[in-house]
């Protein structure tokens, strides 16, 4: 009588079975089109440079050292090698040599004379894959069966090329891409033979044929040796190799520890696997070891720290980054990445104010600006060591960095402003634009070297701002420029990993960025009296030195490349040292004419011509305003038709004096009547004058009977403070509820009338203070000369709430 539980149960399991093997072969059929042996092991991220030199590497999450490598990049005589060593069979079986297994078990179970392996590849990779213990026959069983998996999962090339980035090469290493790295110092695919036959035979033996201390041992030359013996029987023409084979090999067993910073920061962007940087290690060699010459020499001043960055604007490419002067020395904080950290730019923003000012038609290079002492409502800038020019070019007052004329722009640019232009180079960190005030054009917000760079090449670059790429060309993806940098990632560096052929973001227009870049070519070199007079190369620069002497900056433009050098402590220790023009200068210089003297001259940039719309015009060499009839002196700028001021000369004017009396007089003919070309300066510069003992060729005063000209040509007063479209807030206590009012004026203004509205609130004279007190409200405040020249400004007068 037949069992219907035994048959019931007899159908489930056929069930169960075939349902394990439609799972098996779906699992198979996946990994044949899906899979990926290598899926979920994690491989180091290590970085090489343009030209393939590895430049440091780090360890995976389980401390070792692998490097994913593809089979097409593993070399042929490599492969032939190790499967000549492990596994001669491997493309004739099912990741089983039966005979091998045999005779595995007979000398080792049945005899137990001695321990023989048997494994193949792909049963080695089945251990190394899932960390089976294989000395046991359960463990053995296991191996056995997952080798089958494999092989009915994967490729022979798949399983292959899994084995070769997994296989133990001693210590910490696996694979023979990071061996021969490590080892011998170079890439897989340069090794010789004899180093390919030295490193094939360690799997075997690791522990005691792995030459970790840089020592080839007895046992790796002995197994070498039986490997080579092998391969002459297939490759007899490799009998050159017999000399090499009696020797020991060169083993450098070492990682190289090159740009530290660099891969540090890269790597939060690609944490495994290979890159490629634009990194170029002739151009580093060159940055190192001018940075540690340099603080030798200077080492008795307390400078023993920089940071310095080399870029080609052209493409945007890093072609060196030096973080620090030594990443190991704890005394400097030497981990600190000094490229990507911010700090205080000091006066390395002006350049981008004065260029502002070109595109918004307040200046040209030649144009005359005052240098003289001004407060800006609660903010009074002051110059290095408190000296004023007076009257200063453009380019001159933005080369000598003088702070008045700087924070005088600053506040006359407007859409955009300094604040505006930084937000839309999109620099990271900054604060609420109030927080800054007028002090950001004196360095008040932190930027970092990687932002400085950028902006300076977009000076270069014709305005255009790029991203940085720090990949060689193809070599890289882009990570979104607002996105994972931009937004704080990568140690805050507000900077994007740019990407190859990117169009860029016009940050100036085209005339404005080249003029503003001619400008900076006219800041004289450190050197320039000396050997410096034969650089055949302009260099454009700025210096910078930060409140309390804390950082010194020298950023350059010059051929393709850009340069930012900083001295400093990351600790914030100033030191009266830090002078960007007197330190971090000659060390740029040094760079500069070490990075150009391997540059054969027929590489070099040609000259940039200036953009079709600027024009090159005749100004008075004086005020640089355009010449008027009286000008003694012209000179040449470069001017943008339809932009640039064009107001006339007013310095420089014709005068009559009547030589009976030597006063001046409107009486243009007769035989008493002499005409001269007189200057005419405003009051304030007057004064400056007079400080500096330079005395001006003045003109004589009308008699005192002389009624005064209807039309007087000069300057008008101007209105020192208040401030225009200031509020101003009074107190409770009426010590506090008064307005200074000061005004300069032209040198023929005598008194200045001072008016509220319609009211008369006071006289002064060109310069000197008046308090009113004022009551709430809207006011209008105009100043009159004597002449009848005048001007005004509207401000706000508020009682501060109770």
């Amino acid at each position: 009588m037949k069992n219907p539980r035994g048959k019931k149960r007899y159908g489930r399991v056929k069930k169960i079975i075939l349902a394990l093997a439609v799972l098996f072969i779906c699992v198979i059929c996946y990994n044949r089109i899906f899979g990926d042996i290598l899926r979920k092991v994690p491989f180091s991220a290590y970085y090489t440079d343009r030209n393939g030199k590895l430049l440091n590497a780090f360890l995976t999450g389980d401390d070792k050292y692998r490097f994913r490598t593809t089979l097409a990049n593993f070399p042929p005589v490599l492969v032939e090698a190790v499967l000549l060593q492990e596994d001669r069979y491997f493309y004739g079986h099912i990741g089983i040599n039966p005979a091998a297994i045999f005779r595995a078990v007979n000398e080792t179970y049945i005899k137990r004379s001695r321990r023989v392996g048997a494994s193949t590849i792909t049963m080695q990779l089945a251990r190394l894959r899932w960390g089976l213990y294989t000395r046991s026959l359960a463990g053995k069983f296991l191996q056995i069966l997952g080798s089958l998996f494999l092989e009915a999962s994967y490729s022979k090339e798949e399983i292959l090329e899994a084995y070769l980035n997994l296989v133990p090469l001693g210590g910490n290493i696996e694979g023979y891409a990071a061996g021969s790295w490590y080892y011998f110092g170079k890439d897989v695919r340069e090794l010789t033979r004899g180093e390919i036959l030295t490193l094939a035979v360690i799997p075997q033996n690791p522990s005691s044929r792995a030459p970790l201390s840089g020592i080839a041992g007895d046992e790796l030359l002995r197994s070498r040796r039986i490997l080579y013996d092998a391969w002459l029987d297939v490759h007899p023409e490799d009998s050159l190799l017999e000399a090499e084979m009696e020797m020991p090999p060169y083993i450098r067993a070492a990682w190289p520890r090159r740009a530290l910073h660099l891969t540090e920061y890269l790597k939060a962007f690609f944490p495994q696997g290979a890159t490629k940087t634009s990194l170029d290690l002739g151009y580093q060699n060159i940055l190192e070891r001018q940075l540690e010459n340099f603080l030798v020499k200077n080492r008795s001043w307390g400078i023993r720290n920089g940071s310095l960055l080399l870029v080609d604007y052209t493409s945007m490419e890093v072609l060196a980054a030096v973080g620090s002067a030594d990443y190991f020395d704890d005394a400097i904080q030497g981990q600190v990445n000094g490229f990507s950290s911010r700090r205080s730019p000091g006066s390395t923003l002006k350049p981008f104010v004065y260029a502002l000012a070109i595109e918004q038609g307040l200046i040209h290079p030649e144009k005359m600006l005052k240098d003289t002492p001004v407060g800006f409502s609660e903010y009074t800038p002051d110059n290095y060591q408190s000296e004023f020019m007076g009257p200063v070019q453009a380019w001159r007052a933005l080369v000598d960095s003088r702070n008045i004329p700087a924070v005088e722009l600053a506040r006359n640019i407007h859409d955009p402003d300094l604040y505006d232009f930084l937000l839309r180079a999109g620099i990271g960190g900054l604060r609420e634009k109030d927080h800054y005030g007028l002090s950001l054009v004196l360095g008040s917000a932190g930027l970092t070297m990687i932002e400085l760079v950028r902006l300076y090449a977009a000076l270069a670059s014709g305005g255009m701002e790029k991203e940085l790429r720090f990949f060689d060309s193809g070599a890289g993806a882009a990570a979104g420029a607002g996105a994972a940098v931009g937004a704080g990632g990568a140690a805050g560096a507000g900077a994007a990993i740019g990407a190859a052929g990117q169009a860029g973001r016009p940050l100036l227009t085209e005339e404005a960025a080249a003029i503003t870049l001619s400008m900076l070519e006219r800041n004289p070199a450190p050197d320039q009296i000396t050997d410096g007079s034969g650089r055949n190369i302009p260099v454009a620069y700025k210096t910078g030195t930060s409140i309390g002497f804390k950082d010194a900056w020298s950023i350059a433009v010059f051929d393709r490349f850009v340069l930012a050098v900083w001295l400093g402590n990351f600790s914030g220790e100033g030191n009266s040292a830090f002078i960007g023009r007197l330190t971090a200068t000659p060390l740029q210089f040094g760079i500069i004419d070490a990075v150009s003297a391997g540059i054969p001259q027929a590489e070099l940039l040609p000259p940039k011509p200036m953009p079709r719309r600027a024009a090159w015009v005749d100004v008075c060499a004086v005020s640089g305003d355009l010449p008027g009839e009286d000008c003694p002196r012209l000179t040449g700028t470069w001017f943008i038709p339809g932009v640039s001021p064009i107001t006339t000369c007013r310095i420089h004017r014709r005068i009559y004096i009547d030589t009976r009396t030597g006063y001046r007089t409107d009486e243009r003919e007769g035989p008493h009547i002499r005409s001269e070309v007189r200057e005419f300066w405003p009051s304030d510069l007057m004064e400056i004058f007079n400080l500096a003992g330079l005395p001006r060729f003045t003109a004589p005063p009308y008699a005192p009977d002389h009624p005064s000209s209807r039309e007087t040509p000069g300057f008008p007063p101007s209105i020192i403070s208040p401030l225009a479209n200031s509020t101003y807030v009074l107190t409770g206590n009426d010590r506090y509820n008064q307005l200074v009012l000061l005004a300069g004026a032209d040198q023929d203004g005598g008194e200045l009338f001072w008016f509220a509205g319609a009211q008369f609130i006071g006289r002064t004279k060109p310069n000197e203070r008046f308090v009113w007190s004022p009551e709430p409200g809207i006011w209008d405040i105009s100043v009159v000369d004597t002449q009848g020249r005048s001007s005004g400004i509207r401000i706000t007068v508020q009682r501060m709430p109770q």
